[in-house]
């Protein structure tokens, strides 16, 4: 019996899901959206990186770029119907707003006091005036935009290297650096697991699940803008990976 794309989109569904809290570490959109400018300007100081699994991670990238193109990219197409971009923004802010300790943290470990600051002002305006962060008020109304940090930019901050890069099933690039430095952000994320502040595992599933389902669209987007033209897709998502954390390293 064949395997339906109904069946496939349920299945991809599920896996993507479940790997959800892992999901919004690696495959942040606005990242995503930063790389597809970064490709047309020259490579930032650092944008370096070790690829020596590049066996390994070209089958695994395979695998990903043949999910995310015959399951996600259809899936992609329903959901965009279902839920128009405008409300699909409010998820995302709300969302954001929540990943406020892991960017506060990235501050306060480089001693970014006045960003960390900026934060917490940009947290307490979009929590209350913003509806629970569903508007994003502090931009709209205060114009208050504050560069994203992270535990992975602190490291790098501090002069630690890349180590190796390696792709994960599923979720896409990283390093052993930055996939340290998201373990610590998943840790004090307010969903997550171990520190999660929702005691329904059921619920947690379903805020992550919709995190990340949420985030699809401008994800397959941008990828696809990046994969479709290039001659070797895979370099091109790696060479763009190492150069946008380089940026944001040194920013």
């Amino acid at each position: 019996m064949k395997f339906s794309i109904h069946a496939g989109i349920a299945f991809a569904t599920l896996a993507i899901c479940g790997q959800a809290s892992l999901a919004q570490e690696f495959a942040d959109v606005d990242d995503l959206m930063d790389l597809d400018d970064l490709l047309e300007e020259d490579a930032p100081n650092g944008a370096e990186i070790a690829d020596p699994l590049e066996g390994l991670n070209r089958a695994i990238f395979g695998f990903n770029d043949s999910l995310y193109k015959n399951i996600f990219s259809p899936f992609v197409k329903g959901y965009v119907k279902v839920l128009p971009q405008p409300a699909r923004k409010g998820v995302d802010n709300f969302f954001d707003n929540l990943a406020y300790p892991i960017r506060l943290s990235g501050n306060l470990l480089q001693f970014k006091f006045e960003r960390a600051t900026d934060e917490t002002g940009k947290f307490l305006v979009n929590s209350t005036a913003g509806i629970a962060g569903f508007m994003d008020v502090a931009k709209t109304d205060y114009d208050l935009v504050v560069p994203e940090e992270d535990i992975g930019q602190a490291f790098g901050n501090w002069g630690i290297g890349h180590g190796f890069y390696f792709v994960i099933p599923f979720i896409g690039p990283t390093s052993a650096r930055d996939f340290v430095g998201r373990l610590g952000g998943n840790a004090i994320d307010p969903i997550s697991e171990p520190w999660s502040h929702v005691d329904d595992s059921q619920d947690r599933f379903a805020l992550q699940a919709a995190d990340t389902i949420n985030d699809l669209p401008e994800i397959i987007d941008v990828y696809e803008s990046i994969t479709d033209p290039a001659i070797d897709p895979y370099a091109a998502v790696r060479d763009g990976y190492a150069q946008i954390r380089a940026r944001q390293v040194s920013e």
